[in-house]
């Protein structure tokens, strides 16, 4: 029976059969991943403790003719902090949805993989929960990343006569790390008008359309 590993991300768990629980991650090396784990429902079980969201695992993985098998999985450190902020579960869980939708088992992107743990890093550093208006223009930066890397990224396009702050942080937000995304200082106003700008540019992406750009995940998902 053939193995797989590699380094990956929770992403998601949900229930299967009786005992079990199919979990979806993704890996550096190989992507979108899901496997099943063997009674990880049960109070005895010595993986689950190790395979909850947001993990970052060792995991090895056997590959199955109805379903791949979790044979091994081990947390790299802690699950996440003790004192993790509700801004944080929010950021993440709706992030991880987006990943899972847009990616497809088989084709891997390590910086897909990167944008995760950078988001993930982020989001456990908050001392407090950051403001709405800061969650938005976090979530909306990462999500521009994550869509820039499959190919579907809109062009930021700004008015002639919108040579303003705005302008100034629509660019700052796709090209800075997002540890600068979530401290840049900004009115209340500003975070909220850049944070929709992103929106409703994400909002008119066709994500049927051709990528722009060569070889791209959405290029490789067209050849097969």
């Amino acid at each position: 029976m053939p193995y797989l590993r590699d380094t990956a991300i929770v992403l998601k768990k949900e229930p299967f059969r009786e005992q079990d629980r199919r979990y979806v991650m993704y890996g550096r090396e190989h992507g979108l991943l899901t496997a099943v784990a063997r009674g990880s429902s049960l109070k005895s079980s010595k993986q689950a403790g190790h395979l909850e969201p947001f993990s970052i695992i060792e995991v090895m993985i056997a590959k199955g003719s109805a379903f791949d098998k979790l044979a091994v999985a081990r947390a790299q450190g802690p699950s996440r902090p003790p004192d993790v902020r509700l801004a944080s579960f929010a950021i993440l869980g709706a992030f991880h949805d987006l990943v899972v939708s847009l990616t497809r088992p088989g084709i891997s992107d390590p910086q897909i993989f990167d944008l995760l743990h950078e988001l993930r890093t982020v989001c456990f550093s908050f001392p407090s929960d950051p403001s709405p208006e800061r969650s938005r223009l976090l979530f909306a930066a990462a999500t521009l990343k994550l869509l820039d890397l499959t190919g579907f990224g809109p062009p930021i396009e700004v008015e002639e006569d919108d040579l303003s702050h705005t302008a100034l942080l629509l660019s700052f937000a796709r090209k800075s790390p997002l540890a600068d995304v979530i401290r840049v200082t900004a009115t209340t106003d500003l975070l909220s008008a850049t944070a929709s700008w992103i929106e409703d540019a994400l909002r008119h992406t066709p994500l049927t359309q051709a990528p722009r750009g060569p070889l791209t995940i959405r290029a490789l998902l067209e050849r097969n």
